[in-house]
């Protein structure tokens, strides 16, 4: 598989770093919206893949589990995601997210949630659920 059908979890590094802080370069490609998503702890969320939308994620606060397979459920992966971390989800890759501790992150897909393909876009499917 090559990286563009992977899921790519990393740390971010910063750009740029002085005494008044730190810049980070959190996404270099086309979006089409921005959200800001909270976590309440044990909440899930996702539990779908996106047939045309590749989606990205940035953790800004708190530890989430992370899990991905394919669209039949096949090759499901689980991961830790924590503060400063970044992901990118390919289409057709599931994709769902369980707070361990209350937590918030950034969510931006390449088609918006403001215009109906993005619900078209959606396919949903349990591969996570509550205990």
């Amino acid at each position: 598989m090559s990286k563009k059908t992977q899921v790519q979890n990393y740390k971010i590094k910063p750009a740029f770093s002085d005494t008044r802080g730190r810049i980070f370069d959190i996404v270099e490609e086309p979006i089409s919206h921005v959200g800001l998503i909270t976590f309440k702890k044990g909440a899930i969320r996702g539990n779908h893949y996106h047939k045309k939308s590749t989606q990205y994620t940035y953790i800004l606060k708190g530890k989430i589990k992370f899990v991905v397979s394919g669209i039949k459920g096949n090759n499901k992966k689980t991961f830790i995601l924590t503060e400063g971390m970044f992901s990118r989800i390919p289409p057709k890759i599931v994709h769902a997210y369980k707070a361990l501790t209350p937590a918030a992150m950034l969510d931006m897909p390449t088609l918006s949630r403001g215009v109906r393909g993005y619900e078209d876009d959606t396919v949903r499917i349990t591969i996570l659920k509550y205990d």
